[in-house]
């Protein structure tokens, strides 16, 4: 099987590289591992497959982001959308600049690729797991784990990361890489709930609130979010704690100790004018109407205040401490879930073994890589996708020059 390019990995990026070189009338071998292509996909923005961020700036992204900037400036987000339109697929936005498509289903996304892959004469290959790839001549072979192989004038590698295991995530592209002469970067999840001590969030599991975090690395304040907080029986998920994740993960790797400080009440309460009001409240329901039931019980016990006290028993310096507490409740910080549990990698291929402009490997004549593989991640919002997308456009346009030549 002779190929004008082989690309490896069946997800966001290999799809769009695949349906776009097909475009433009080149013969594409799309390899996938799994049964079916674009499984991960299927699950961003809770299905609905959040697909960019019109306010993405390079500060969303971490590890390379010289090549995240590069990335925008070429592939902005407008211009992806209308990529997208020019699939079918016509894009609606949030306040937050979150894009969805249209039906708010991401399977019209996958749908679009897939087709416009087939329509276009990219051939799929799934169950096409590479165990290896090797330089044959003046190309690329791809051998499968059941000794197939797949042959090209150039190979594309968009296998993505370890997040994930349960739709496919293994690492395998790290692997391919490495053997090419490419440096992996420590990988580490990016994206995931917050693990704290059992016993501070015991009894909260399933409870929400709004509120702010930030998290303290050193003893130093390093990164604040707001939003939604999800607790969970390990610890604090939620988008707001898991945008924290990334930070953790660095801190802790450098031997910082980490805790996240949580704001629950963001909107000022006079606790010691409500403890006048409701003299005769139990403490036990005092924070009822400011936080969750369960939630109050567990701040006021954080405070050393018994629950069956009454409100207007309190002194003020229990008043000040309670205020303190909701305000600033702080739990030290053990890690985060793993890649199982995670929905992004951080680390990957080493930028520095790339041409930033088209992709290409600096290390391996005719190789190339796009999306999580490499050593960019974004923040939450539709910024992973965004850099799918715009990287995967990047080595299309980069790998149709290399032929060009």
């Amino acid at each position: 099987m002779n190929y004008d390019i082989i690309i490896i990995g069946g997800g966001a990026s290999g799809l769009l590289a695949a349906a776009t070189l097909a475009g433009k009338g080149r013969k594409v071998a799309l390899l996938e591992a799994q049964a079916r292509v674009g499984r991960k996909l299927l699950s961003t923005g809770n299905g609905r497959c959040n697909l960019t961020n019109r306010n993405a700036k390079p500060s969303d992204y971490h590890g390379a982001r010289q090549a995240a900037q590069y990335a925008l400036k070429c592939w902005p987000p407008k211009r992806i959308e209308g990529i997208f339109d020019d699939l079918g697929v016509p894009c609606v936005a949030d306040g937050e600049g979150r894009v969805y498509p249209m039906s708010h289903q991401a399977a019209s996304v996958l749908d679009a690729l897939r087709l416009a892959c087939d329509e276009r004469g990219a051939e799929t290959l799934t169950e096409f797991e590479v165990t290896r790839l090797t330089r044959q001549g003046n190309g690329y072979a791809a051998t499968s784990k059941d000794d197939r192989t797949a042959t090209g004038r150039c190979a594309l590698v968009c296998t993505g990361g370890l997040a994930a295991p349960k739709l496919g995530a293994s690492g395998k592209g790290h692997d391919l890489l490495k053997a090419l002469g490419h440096t992996i970067t420590p990988r580490f999840p990016a994206i995931a709930a917050l693990v704290t001590s059992p016993n501070a969030v015991r009894g909260l599991k399933g409870i929400r609130a709004e509120g702010m975090l930030t998290l303290l690395a050193g003893g130093k304040a390093v990164r604040e979010e707001a939003g939604e907080i999800l607790f969970a029986e390990s610890g604090v998920s939620g988008i707001a704690a898991m945008q924290l994740a990334r930070c953790v993960n660095e801190a802790l790797r450098n031997n910082k100790a980490c805790a996240v400080r949580l704001n629950l009440c963001p909107e000022p309460v006079d606790i010691a004018r409500r403890a006048a009001n409701l003299p005769r409240r139990t403490m036990e329901d005092f924070l009822s109407g400011i936080v969750p039931k369960r939630l109050g019980q567990t701040l006021v016990k954080a405070s050393g205040i018994e629950l069956t006290r009454l409100a207007g028993s309190l002194t003020p310096a229990e008043l000040h401490r309670l205020r303190d507490t909701l305000t600033g409740w702080t739990l030290p910080v053990t890690g985060t879930l793993g890649f199982d549990q995670a929905q992004v990698t951080a680390g990957g291929a080493s930028m520095k073994d790339f041409d930033t402009r088209a992709l290409r490997s600096l290390r391996a004549p005719g190789l190339f890589a796009a999306g999580e593989v490499l050593d960019v991640d974004g923040d939450c919002g539709g910024f992973n996708l965004q850099w799918a997308w715009s990287s995967a456009l990047l080595a299309a346009e980069g790998i149709e020059r290399y032929l060009s030549e």
